[in-house]
């Protein structure tokens, strides 16, 4: 019975974390955010599993994706103290170590990087590598529309140099019912258009793999491009992912299959930092060159500030961690990036 129950808890946390009925999803008789119903679900699980410190993680891990990251760092810290192995220290110091970053607390930061070291010099190595992608990524301005169409080739994507094998990648964006393609995701393949014009040598890899009416979105962006006159061959389809996460994932495996140097990826103007950020993250798991990623951002007036800020700024943080190979619902046997 009692197991049973926890299954049971673990699978409505689940599914509450993966609802599109973010801020009124029903619990006990009222609305409440489903982030918040997650926690409530884990909450009831905890007592039963008091040794799974996934569980605990992941609470801490909701509390930060609403922003309280107060919170959610004395979470993590409750985490650390009751951590039974040096991966779980590991883990919950890496959390400590990435939410004090955003917060902007550098003593605190170097505080924990000198713990991680403690338990193993690689992982403090490559925590502080992520925090220096983290700040690289978020100090540059994206680079709108309206500048892409003005200035000279070489302008819009700095890493490209003639010998260079450069690609566009165009990231998807979900289709509308009918299978038609929403105006969000025709501002990127119209950006797309443009640099593809100016480098004609470069590949495009258009992205997406949800489909509707039988059609997905890679589908319909590379038949767009080859209404407006680009080549079909220069044209490659990333047709299985349902996410960022595995778009960069599988477009990084194409990138690789064909000696791809350079990267300008194009995207929404809130969405291509923590892209550029998820990339970046990800290519440190495959054995190839490190590709030179740069972004482009359309003017889609969601977001008019050149760096991120707010929510934008802690989405970037926790698309790090994800990408960094830490899971947002970490409740074994349920597991999702």
């Amino acid at each position: 019975m009692r197991k049973s129950m926890v299954e049971a808890s673990l699978r409505q946390a689940l599914n509450a974390y993966n609802s599109t009925n973010r801020m009124h999803y029903p619990l006990k008789g009222h609305h409440v955010s489903n982030l918040e119903a997650v926690e409530y679900y884990l909450s009831k699980a905890i007592p039963y599993l008091p040794n799974h410190l996934g569980l605990a993680l992941t609470i801490a891990n909701m509390q930060s994706f609403r922003g309280e990251i107060t919170k959610a760092l004395h979470s993590y810290h409750d985490c650390l103290a009751t951590a039974r192995s040096d991966t779980e220290r590991s883990k919950a110091l890496t959390y400590l170590t990435v939410w004090y970053h955003y917060e902007g607390k550098h003593l605190r930061v170097e505080h924990y990087l000198k713990e991680l070291r403690h338990i193993s010099y690689k992982d403090e190595t490559n925590v502080r590598a992520l925090l220096k992608i983290i700040v690289t990524i978020l100090s540059a301005p994206k680079l709108p529309e309206e500048k892409a169409a003005v200035l000279p080739p070489n302008s819009v994507v700095p890493y490209l140099e003639p010998s260079a094998r450069h690609a566009i990648i165009a990231l998807g964006y979900m289709l509308n019912d009918d299978g038609s393609m929403a105006p969000l995701l025709i501002q990127r393949l119209e950006l797309t258009l443009q640099l593809a014009y100016r480098h004609t040598d470069s590949l495009i890899i258009v992205t997406g793999g949800l489909a509707k009416q039988g059609k997905t979105e890679s589908q319909q962006m590379k038949g767009w491009l080859i209404e407006r006159g680009v080549k079909p061959e220069r044209i490659i389809e990333e047709d299985q992912a349902t996410n960022t996460i595995d778009n960069a994932k599988l477009s990084l495996a194409l990138l690789k299959q064909h000696k791809i140097q350079s990267a300008t990826l194009i995207s929404a103007s809130i969405h291509v930092h923590r892209s550029h950020i998820l990339f970046e993250t990800l290519q440190r798991d495959i054995d190839f060159h490190p590709i030179k990623f740069n972004h482009l951002a359309v003017k889609d007036g969601l977001s008019n500030c050149s760096v991120p800020t707010g929510q934008i700024r802690r989405n970037c943080y926790i698309d790090a961690l994800r990408g960094f190979g830490l899971p947002a619902f970490n409740c074994e046997p349920l597991v999702q990036i």
